[in-house]
């Protein structure tokens, strides 16, 4: 690991521009007012994407950003630094995978991506694609998948911000950029820190409101630290590159534990080694042939320090310790009508857990996969994904080979007459449970060694609308789905405080989606973010009444006003206002359905300014939750309310 990372972190320095490198099309140029809202990989999938102007929201995680696009459900488990993951269409955050840099997240403990790690700081843009799995993905589950992408330096520049906020937050990063033609790289360092002693609601855990306080919460502080190099180098005239990705990131912080009985000595720790390393190389003469080869590891570690046991650990400290390192190879081929992809995929997970009983497990997945799509003409298009893996997983209760080969694979179609599209899919999955699934990751999310894989099939369809009445540019985007599993693996709570997975046995999801927006003159722009879902529990042995599936919210609902100007000139160049009201419908926390968290709105407000030409500046401010509302975790906890976020950021 140390070899590697070294030589990541040094071929992304020494990725300097060089003068006889070949230009080519480069990176996607964004125009402002002019902005796509669709991602680009596969044109049948229902995707958003989500561009700079929204992830440069100061104070703003991942969490928070992608909890406004149709479809997604965020779950936290506490404040800004605390895990925080995502789910699409009612999967679990186990079957959505996440990526940075091309580099899956999702870690070997829980199968999820703690979108509290996520650098917004230094990303271009975020895509997210709400049923299936895009080809070009490891993991084609039925859980759809988010892309993060950083920034490709364009041009040559060094820069330096700061942030301040609410409850003791600051923050401050240093970054250099190098780029010529075809070549760039780029160096990066952050460092941030909270008190997070945010205001709540003290019930002492009766029912009765004569005992509640509003105190301030303690022992939520962090300070973490992140480092990013990443380098780009052309090599030769016939389009070879090779793209190189390096992170260090370390994280300090309380573990705050329950509201009525809050933890004050707990602490954790926990840090994150990235790494990876991507050649893109012409095949033969043809001009559409090409090989991409992968090669990437991460190593994740984390300390729960718990001297006093406030939360209800057998012992004082539990450390764990994940590595995960992949090779991927395929090889597609591009003609006028068709396109043929053909790849393979080997990853290697272990895992080693301390604390009270020691648990070693591994994991390996092989998997391989084939797609084929057409282009009949300007109106039509199809496209086909058929896959197949292996996972061998070695602990305690589980089997020494693997049982059998897992399947998966989709159908898409898309239509388009004049300025209406329609597109549909229909696919397949199989997930085996994570290791944390498994063998559980703390007192507050316990393991299940008896869960079993779950199987299921999905379909969508859906249409889009986009274009122009006299200065009015709008498009209109939705979506129905539905979606049958067996053996569903979902969470409900198992003592106080605590969750548990348990296979559901069978379930049935149907949804909606719409996806709005309409933008005036260049001036004003609004955007609507609706979903409906109807996520149940159809096992036939099932004796309860509820048969809603807990921790699914069955309306969610997001509306963006934003007025702007954009003078171009060398001391403004743009300016805006905006304003956005969030909804969240509520959510059951047991299969009985007896414990209930409340539904939440949310009002934020923000204001920005660009000032500059070769050198520039820019300044932001958020007020989020500006009614100050109550809100609750993933647990049931309370987290920050009403809060203030100013951030300053120049380049020269």
């Amino acid at each position: 690991m140390r070899a590697l990372v070294g030589a990541v972190l040094s071929a992304s320095l020494l990725s300097a521009p060089r003068a006889k490198a070949e230009p080519s099309a480069g990176p996607e140029v964004l125009i402002e007012g002019q902005r796509s809202t669709r991602p680009t990989r596969e044109p049948t999938l229902a995707g958003t994407r989500v561009d700079v102007r929204e992830l440069s929201r100061p104070g703003a995680d991942a969490a928070a950003i992608l909890s406004h696009v149709p479809g997604v459900q965020i779950s936290r488990t506490g404040g800004g630094a605390d895990l925080a993951t995502a789910s699409l269409r009612g999967a679990t955050s186990a079957q959505t995978p996440v990526y940075l840099a091309g580099i899956r997240l999702n870690d070997d403990l829980t199968g999820t991506a703690d979108l509290s790690l996520v650098p917004l700081w230094m990303l271009s843009r975020a895509e997210v694609y709400r049923g299936n799995a895009p080809a070009d993905a490891d993991r084609l589950g039925i859980g759809g998948a988010i892309y993060f992408e950083p920034r490709v330096p364009q041009r040559s520049r060094v820069g330096a911000g700061a942030e301040l906020g609410s409850f003791g937050q600051h923050a401050g990063f240093v970054g250099a950029e190098l780029a010529d033609r075809d070549d760039a790289a780029l160096v990066s360092f952050r460092a941030a820190s909270a008190k997070n002693d945010y205001p709540y609601l003290d019930n002492a855990g009766t029912s009765g409101s004569n005992d509640d306080r509003t105190r301030a919460r303690p022992n939520a502080d962090y300070s973490e630290r992140d480092a990013w190099a990443i380098g780009r180098t052309s090599l030769g005239r016939r389009g070879a590159r090779v793209t190189t990705v390096f992170n260090a990131f370390e994280r300090e912080q309380g573990v705050t534990g329950l509201a009525a009985v809050p933890a004050l000595s707990a602490r954790a720790e926990s840090a994150r080694l990235l790494a990876g390393l991507s050649a893109k190389l012409p095949c033969g003469a043809h001009p559409g042939c090409e090989i991409v080869l992968g090669s990437q590891a991460i190593s994740s570690s984390a300390r729960l320090s718990d001297p006093r046991r406030e939360l209800g650990l057998l012992v004082e400290r539990v450390d764990s310790h994940a590595t995960r390192v992949a090779q991927s190879a395929h090889i597609s081929l591009s003609g006028t009508v068709l396109q043929a992809l053909l790849a393979a995929n080997f990853e290697s997970e272990r895992l080693t857990l301390d604390g009270g009983r020691t648990l070693r497990a591994t994991r390996s997945t092989s998997s391989a996969r084939a797609g084929l799509s057409a282009a009949l003409g300007e109106h039509l298009g199809l496209s086909a994904l058929g896959a197949v893996s292996c996972e061998l997983t070695r602990g305690p209760d589980q089997a020494q080979s693997c049982a059998a080969l897992m399947p998966a694979g989709r159908v898409g179609v898309r239509v388009k007459w004049g300025v209406v599209e329609v597109r549909g899919n229909v696919g397949h999955y199989t997930r085996v449970p994570t290791l944390g699934e498994l063998y559980g990751v703390s007192a507050l999310v316990r393991g299940s060694s008896a869960l079993v894989a779950e199987r299921g099939t999905s379909s969508d369809l859906g249409a889009r609308w986009e274009g122009e009445i006299g200065p009015l540019r709008a498009y209109v985007d939705a979506f129905g789905f539905a979606r049958h599993v067996s053996e569903l693996i979902a969470y409900r709570r198992s003592s106080l405080g605590a969750i548990q997975p348990y296979n559901v046995g069978s379930a049935r999801l149907l949804g909606a989606e719409l996806e709005a927006s309409a933008e005036w003159a260049r001036h004003v722009r609004s955007l609507l973010s609706l979903t409906l879902l109807d996520p149940r529990d159809t096992t036939g042995s099932r004796h309860l009444n509820n048969d809603l599936v807990p921790y699914q919210s069955r309306l969610l609902g997001s509306v963006l006003l934003e007025g702007y100007f954009e003078l171009g000139l060398p001391l403004i160049r743009r300016g805006g206002l905006d304003a956005r009201l969030s909804y969240r419908g509520s959510r059951l926390a047991d299969p009985a359905g007896l414990l209930v968290l409340p539904a939440s709105s949310e009002l934020d407000l923000g204001a920005t300014l660009q000032c500059g030409g070769a050198s520039q500046f820019s300044a932001r401010l958020a007020v989020d939750d500006v009614l100050d509302t109550r809100h609750f975790d993933f647990i049931g906890y309370p987290v920050p309310g009403r809060s203030w976020h100013l951030a300053l950021e120049a380049w020269w």
